[in-house]
């Protein structure tokens, strides 16, 4: 019975012991679990924290960059961090956020707290970079359909005409310079030549003159002016020499001063035949030594010509009108190819201002012949002079005195035998219309005198005392941006008018290549410069022209414009040219204009004068049109304030326009960018350099944690969380940037 009690005794304690294990297996369990969740808990909590931090960063810094400068915003379009303290700005930010407003049953779930925060202003609007990628989003839009409208396509009718226009000034202006230095050298050739000649024109006063037929004999006179009185005299001289010398040695010589006298005169004679052969020879050989260099140099333009005629039709200019002409987004030309045609017809003529081989080589054989019929004239001259009084030499003194004069008479005197001057008279047929070229060039550059008075007028305002300040603390705020962007400055020249007709078209040309050439690369993709430009004149002033209507009619009256000549009425001309003085950038514009309209005048003039043949005379004379209508075009100008672009596209050009097509020219884009800071320093006293366009915030949140915090710490190390367990707190960390 013991032992059976000792049995069940045993089974219940085994059973006691093993519910106990099950309740402590439940318990270690429940334990893990509830742990497991608990970490989930505080994990979850974890992750909602951050996406608030990161929300709360984010909204604070926007919050501190929609304190933006607004007179930067208003008046340029610009969009700065102002003056407001921007950490003060944020941490109001973000203690508003976290305020849990005047609930205190509220159950907060996080409960964050902020435990740092930091802000950092970059990127300064003074910077090129940012102020280049402000102005393109201002104006990425507006500025390629703007320009296009309301230029390019203005320009489109006319953009065969002008390319047309622009190849045969540019071959006509080469031609003409080669043609009038090729002339010259002709003319010098002939010059030269003939004085070549002239040089020998002494020589006849010693040998026979007048030349004759026959030399009579003449008795001994004691004078001996010409080889001719020797050989006259010398049939008597050897009489009285045989007769004296038949005398008696005591009787006296009858002849013998005579006879002396014949023989110092023939030699002195003789000397003055030699040193005269001799200095005409030297002369005469020098001369046609550079008459020949002459030929050369003529024959050698002549060449040039034609290379020039044959390049005439491959520039590379010629791209940009072609893409203005071509591009479809601006509908039909409108143009018509007639004008394009006829002023190409010009150039067609070139051939026609060219000197023929044949020509240019009978030239250079005719100076061969001078020299040897010269040379045949010296042997027979030199003869004279060593047989003079020696020797019965009448044939040879007759026979020299007749070529001296042939050749005299062919080269040095004016006449009917005279060769140079068939060969001037056969250079000359060809020069017909020279004349009336010289006289349109002479007027044209008369007309470019008066026009370049107005802008002497204009330069003579420069030293307004009371302007100069502005210019120089605008100078100042100019060259602190450039040291800013670490740019160096650049030397500046005024646009000038000139004095040369065919250079002031030229010029003319080339600045209208430069505009097409401009509106083509647009039209192919509009780019940074674009932008500049158009922002440019969006944003800031240009000067009345109106302005310039007195001093164009009076020059005298420039010193009434004073007051007109302030920073502030001609900001766009300064971003365009960056004159620090009152006229500077006016008057270059001024010239600009003048410039552009002489380009466009000038092809209406080739259009106009296209008949008059001698394609340097239509060259002459279109631009003689171009300078003349120019002058009425810019006094029309400061009268109305725009112009027709052309007589055949009447569509209306304003003074701003011209400023837009410039600014394409002036291609100097960053020290327009510092123009365009300078001025906007200058208008507001902000300087740009000193506000930032970009913010970079940071906040650091902490929040309790509710279980755990060692194991969280662990767990998040082993998954790399990037926040921290600082004790009981869990402390994370957002940046977040914000740029306008």
């Amino acid at each position: 019975m013991l032992k059976r009690g000792f049995r069940r005794g045993r089974r219940s304690v085994r059973r006691h012991f093993s519910d106990g294990s099950v309740s402590i297996f439940l318990i270690v369990i429940l334990a893990a679990v509830f742990m497991f969740v608990a970490v989930f808990i505080d994990y979850a909590r974890i992750a909602a924290m951050k996406v608030q931090t990161e929300r709360l960063a984010r909204a604070a810094v926007r919050s501190v960059m929609s304190a933006y400068d607004p007179v930067l915003q208003q008046r340029y379009g610009l969009f700065a961090y102002g003056e407001t303290d921007g950490n003060m700005i944020m941490g109001n930010v973000l203690n508003d956020s976290l305020n849990p407003g005047d609930r205190g049953d509220a159950f907060q779930l996080m409960a964050m707290r902020v435990d740092s925060s930091g802000l950092e202003l970059e990127r300064p609007l003074g910077s090129y970079e940012v102020f280049n990628r402000m102005i393109g989003e201002d104006m990425k839009y507006k500025a390629p359909i703007d320009f296009t409208l309301e230029l390019v396509q203005k320009f489109k009718p006319m953009s065969q005409a002008m390319k047309e226009a622009s190849n045969t000034v540019d071959v006509l202006g080469k031609l003409q310079k080669l043609y009038d230095r090729r002339e010259d050298a002709l003319n010098e050739m002939l010059e030269k030549q003939r004085k070549a000649a002239e040089s020998a024109l002494p020589l006849p006063k010693l040998i026979m003159d007048p030349p004759g037929a026959y030399i009579y004999d003449a008795s001994l006179s004691g004078f001996v002016y010409m080889a001719s009185d020797a050989a006259a005299q010398y049939a008597d001289y050897m009489s009285k020499v045989e007769e004296d010398a038949r005398r008696p040695e005591d009787e006296d010589k009858l002849y013998t001063s005579l006879i002396q006298d014949y023989e110092f005169g023939v030699s002195v004679l003789s000397s003055q035949i030699s040193a005269r052969l001799d200095k005409a020879s030297s002369t005469h050989d020098e001369l046609l030594t550079k008459a020949e260099q002459l030929w050369t140099e003529a024959q050698s333009l002549n060449e040039e010509m034609k290379r020039v005629i044959q390049e005439a039709e491959d520039r590379n200019t010629n791209v940009g009108y072609d893409t203005v002409t071509n591009d479809q987004t601006l509908g039909n030309s409108g143009s018509s190819g007639e004008d394009a045609a006829l002023i190409r017809s010009i150039r067609e003529k070139t051939d026609q201002l060219l000197r023929s081989d044949e020509l240019l080589n009978g030239l250079r054989q005719e100076i061969h012949g001078q020299k040897r019929k010269y040379a045949a004239v010296q042997s027979g001259v030199s003869s004279v002079a060593s047989s003079a009084g020696r020797s019965e030499n009448k044939g040879q003194v007759m026979q020299t005195s007749r070529q001296l004069d042939s050749y005299l008479q062919e080269y040095a005197v004016s006449g009917s035998a005279n060769i140079l001057d068939r060969q001037w008279a056969q250079l000359d047929e060809s020069r017909a219309a020279d004349k009336e070229r010289k006289a349109a060039e002479k007027l044209a550059k008369q007309k470019l005198n008066e026009a370049a008075n107005v802008l002497s007028a204009l330069n003579g305002l420069e030293g307004q005392n009371e302007l100069m300040d502005e210019f120089r603390k605008l100078q100042q705020y100019y060259d602190e941006s450039l040291q800013f962007n670490r740019e160096p400055d650049e030397a500046r020249s005024r646009r000038e008018l000139g004095s040369n007709p065919y250079d002031a078209g030229k010029s003319a040309m080339n600045g209208m290549d430069g505009i097409f050439g401009s509106m083509g690369s647009i039209l192919e993709g509009a780019g940074e410069e674009l932008f500049q430009n158009e922002y440019a004149v969006h944003y800031y002033q240009h000067f009345d022209i109106g302005k310039l209507s007195e001093v164009i009619q009076n020059p005298s009256a420039g010193s009434r414009l004073a007051d007109e000549l302030r920073v502030a009425n001609q900001e766009v001309e300064y971003i365009l040219y960056g004159f620090h003085n009152p006229i500077g950038n006016i008057s270059s514009a001024y010239a600009e204009i003048f410039a552009t309209r002489l380009a466009i005048r000038t092809m209406e003039g080739l259009v106009v004068n296209s008949k008059l043949g001698n394609p340097l005379v239509v060259l002459a004379a279109a631009i003689l049109y171009g300078i003349e209508k120019s002058i009425e075009d810019m006094l029309q100008l400061v009268q109305k304030g725009s112009i027709p672009l052309s007589k055949y596209v009447p569509v209306q050009l304003t003074y701003r326009d011209h400023l837009r097509l410039f600014l394409l020219l002036h291609s100097n884009n960053e020290r327009k960018m510092s123009r365009m800071l300078a001025l906007i320093r200058f208008n507001t006293g902000i300087n740009p350099a000193d506000r930032s366009t970009y913010a970079s915030g940071e906040v650091t949140m902490a929040m309790r944690l509710w279980f755990l915090p060692g194991i969280t710490n662990v767990l998040g190390t082993a998954i790399g969380d990037s926040g921290e367990v600082q004790g009981n707190r869990y402390v994370f960390s957002r940046r977040a940037d914000f740029s306008y």
